[in-house]
């Protein structure tokens, strides 16, 4: 299958997923390379006639005073790809840098960024033979993308490293291996490549993902709880969604009932712990919160983000390079930031359910779910270790994009802080994988001591899973094989 680009705004999650995740090839009309050549040119012109272009015939950041000449225009561009690549820690996820190419690339398409077709060109190629750059997951604090960028893109001229499945080369290695010599950046492309803020969107699909999967598993995990303890139904019943005006919360009402078929048919049974009766509320918002990051992130597919930009004259502006702060990725930052105070709701509300279950003056089950309470301690340390879980997702919900310091001498004096955004998702994540792992170990327990699996079709299909993976807690012992086990299920979302 080839994913065609006709249009440089042409992107929406699907064909994205088919490119970055699928591994499809990618073909550009070659009109778009008409157009990519035609701003080049337009560039090109403002040169000649004197005019002075960002990155290109200045110096950056505060030295934007210094001029650069023609002879040493090539040189700057080549020293900005590896001068600025200043990352640490583990490597990002290869589909998020293979994401970020993407996005790179239809950047360039639209034209305004003034690269040359043969850039596009070698981009589009590195795509589509599987050029895979290790590329650190930071932390970084400049202004814009320009560190990972520098990472990413130095590769293309011979610099930094490639993942060549299961081992690590130079790119050099990698280019020689591709008979390719590397690739020598002309004015202004250094600086393309370093602009933008494509690892923005990259990331927040990757992890928009992962966030789906996991709320998925939300549900499974709070259906079960429900059937363990036969707390009441009706506060999941179809009219409450209606009565809140909320679409996603009575979508959420519909997955639950959906799970709960063919059991007890809202039945008049005692209240139920607030956490049981709000899962519709708390889930409605982490879902709605969900749907509206990703539908921000699927516009922003087709966005350009470079500075500067080279625009023909339009209406009462004229034609010229436009400085532009869209490299700043402030929407994402904040989105990010607000998907995991979700996250922190979500395993706040598995930590009671999961202490409720402990307690046998609720759940009406032996004490802790051990078989011989008080001789025994059964699933009451996964409790504890929840409850760290719980109070590590707290603390990685403060907000990262609320800060802001100068850099380069006071002319970057703002960030966005999107990778410490992502990384603090990615960490609550993280953490939320292993609260419900956690909780269904504990639920597995439940069901064993009950003595009957629930009559619900799909969530005995559910429980005969865990069964697979985990044994009943008949004599104490340590419960972490139990969890990483279920934990790795739950990741790739096997259970639902």
């Amino acid at each position: 299958m080839t994913v065609r680009i006709d249009r440089h705004d042409g992107l929406d999650l699907d064909l994205y997923h088919r490119v970055v995740v699928a591994g499809e090839q990618v073909e550009v009309a070659e009109t778009l390379y008409e157009r990519v050549d035609e701003r080049r040119a337009a560039l090109l012109d403002l040169i000649a006639d004197g005019a002075a272009v960002y990155g290109v015939t200045t110096g950056l950041g505060y030295l934007t005073s210094q001029g650069i000449e023609l002879e040493d225009q090539n040189a700057l561009q080549r020293s900005l790809l590896l001068a600025r690549a200043s990352g640490f820690g583990p490597a990002l996820p290869a589909d998020v840098v293979r994401g970020a190419m993407l996005l790179r690339l239809t950047g360039f398409l639209s034209g305004f960024a003034a690269v040359s077709s043969g850039l596009c060109r070698f981009l589009l190629d590195r795509l589509n033979d599987g050029w895979a750059p290790v590329v650190p997951s930071g932390p970084y604090g400049a202004s814009g993308e320009i560190a990972p960028l520098g990472h990413l893109f130095q590769t293309f001229i011979g610099e930094g490293h490639i993942a060549e499945g299961d081992e690590v080369v130079s790119a050099a290695s990698a280019l020689a291996r591709r008979d390719l010599q590397p690739y020598e950046p002309l004015p202004k492309e250094g600086g393309a490549l370093l602009n933008g803020a494509p690892f923005a969107t990259a990331l927040g699909i990757h992890l928009a993902g992962r966030q789906r999967v996991l709320l998925e598993q939300a549900h499974a995990d709070a259906a079960l709880a429900i059937e363990l303890v036969h707390a009441s139904t009706r506060p999941y019943a179809r009219r409450l969604g209606a009565l809140s005006r909320d679409s996603a919360q009575q979508r959420v009402h519909e997955r639950l009932l959906e799970l709960l078929a063919g059991g007890r048919a809202f039945e008049d049974a005692l209240q139920a712990p607030a956490s049981f009766r709000v899962v519709p509320q708390v889930y409605g918002a982490v879902l709605g919160q969900l749907e509206t990051f990703e539908a921000r992130l699927e516009a922003a597919l087709g966005a350009v983000t470079d500075s500067p930009l080279i625009l023909p004259a339009e209406d009462d502006e004229p034609a010229g390079a436009y400085p532009s702060g869209a490299f700043h990725a402030a929407a994402v930052a904040l989105a990010l930031d607000g998907l995991a105070v979700g996250v922190a709701q979500l395993t706040n509300l598995a930590e009671k359910r999961l202490h409720r279950l402990l307690d046998a003056r609720f759940s009406g089950l032996p004490e802790q779910l051990a078989v011989d309470p008080g001789k025994q301690a059964g699933a009451v340390s996964l409790h504890k270790a929840v409850v760290a879980l719980v109070a590590e997702n707290r603390l990685l919900a403060a907000p990262a994009s609320a800060q802001a310091f100068d850099t380069s001498t006071g002319q970057e004096d703002l960030q966005a802080f999107e990778f410490l955004a992502a990384d603090k998702l990615s960490r609550a994540l993280d953490n939320l994988e292993l609260v419900f792992a956690c909780e269904l170990v504990a639920l597995r327990q439940g069901f064993h001591l009950r003595g009957e699996p629930p009559p619900q079709p799909r969530l005995a299909q559910l429980l005969e899973k865990l069964e697979t993976e985990v044994e009943p807690i008949v004599v104490d012992r340590t419960l972490t094989g139990d969890v990483e086990r279920v934990r790795e299920l739950v990741r790739a979302g096997s259970l639902t």
